[in-house]
């Protein structure tokens, strides 16, 4: 087939399909509709002349036709990708585009930075402060660290670290008279943060204290962080966002016991960029540094 008459739009969506195994997820990591995903597969059937998938029970499954071209279209597909990374990479003079929460990025990331950049000076970093999630197929990122529960669809996620959490206030909170005993938060204002209630620090240590439902809501914890450092309350904290401040003397750890946090943090790319070698290099210094301690 020439390769003008090569139907791009039908492979993609076929690469996705067979790797989900399903239309749905398919139309989902790609933003079309499930109609789309299976148009594109009728077109492309109706091209090779062969059944890509077939019906197993309930399921949908790859015949062997489908899985010997997947691996044909997904190799093709990394091998164009790395040739556009390439690319961008050169023309960008070795740009790493990395997107990342606010909070992380301020807290543990930037303190970090220069161990990689004296690693690496052939490549630049450029910082993107996100609070969303991003679309690589539409935005110029290469990678994201983001906070969640690592299972987003159509992209590969690697688990950074795990996280702590842990009641914190500031050496001045209530005249300095912080509390000895976790039984005295009953009486002391403890600040929320809408993504971390205090219930799961609560049941961890086995106290009975409902979730506080008075006061203002933090939608960041760098925000928790600073309203306890000006002595507004105690707040639940992320440890690695919070080492530097207690470090630095702003907040005082309160207790000793600790919860796991409902999330982690992952470093997020597209599947088909993980043998990119900045993105590597990058993926794999995050990791040394977690690893040896957040």
């Amino acid at each position: 087939m020439p390769i003008r008459n090569l139907p791009l739009a039908a492979l993609r969506a076929f690469e996705a399909a067979a790797r989900h195994v399903s239309y749905s997820r398919a139309a989902e990591e790609l933003h079309l509709t499930h109609g789309a995903i299976s148009f594109q597969m009728r077109m492309l059937k109706a091209e090779l002349g062969v059944d890509l998938f077939k019906r197993s029970g309930r399921n949908m499954v790859l015949t062997e036709e489908g899985r010997r071209l997947h691996g044909h279209v997904r190799e093709a597909f990394e091998r164009l990708e790395r040739g556009l990374s390439e690319v961008r990479g050169a023309k960008r003079g070795q740009v790493l585009t990395v997107s990342v929460h606010p909070g992380l990025a301020a807290h543990w990331l930037i303190p970090r930075l220069s161990g990689f950049q004296e690693k690496h000076p052939e490549l630049d970093v450029s910082l993107l402060p996100n609070t969303t999630l991003v679309d690589f197929s539409r935005e110029d990122v290469d990678m994201a660290l983001r906070y969640g529960p690592g299972d987003w669809p159509g992209v590969a996620a690697v688990k950074l670290m795990d996280e702590e959490v842990f009641p914190v206030a500031s050496p001045r909170f209530n005249g300095g008279a912080l509390p000895r005993q976790t039984k005295d938060l009953a009486r002391l204002p403890l600040l929320r943060d809408a993504r971390q209630p205090w219930a799961d620090w609560f049941k961890s240590i086995g106290l009975d204290l409902p979730e506080p439902d008075r006061g203002a809501v933090y939608n960041e914890p760098s925000l928790v962080l600073q309203a306890a450092i000006a002595g507004h309350g105690i707040a639940l904290a992320r440890g690695a966002l919070a080492k530097a401040e207690i470090d630095a003397g702003h907040l005082v750890r309160l207790f000793p016991r600790g919860a796991r946090a409902r999330f982690s943090y992952y470093i997020v790319y597209p599947p088909t960029s993980a043998t990119i070698p900045r993105i590597a290099a990058f993926r794999d210094w995050l990791l040394a540094e977690a690893g040896g301690g957040s």
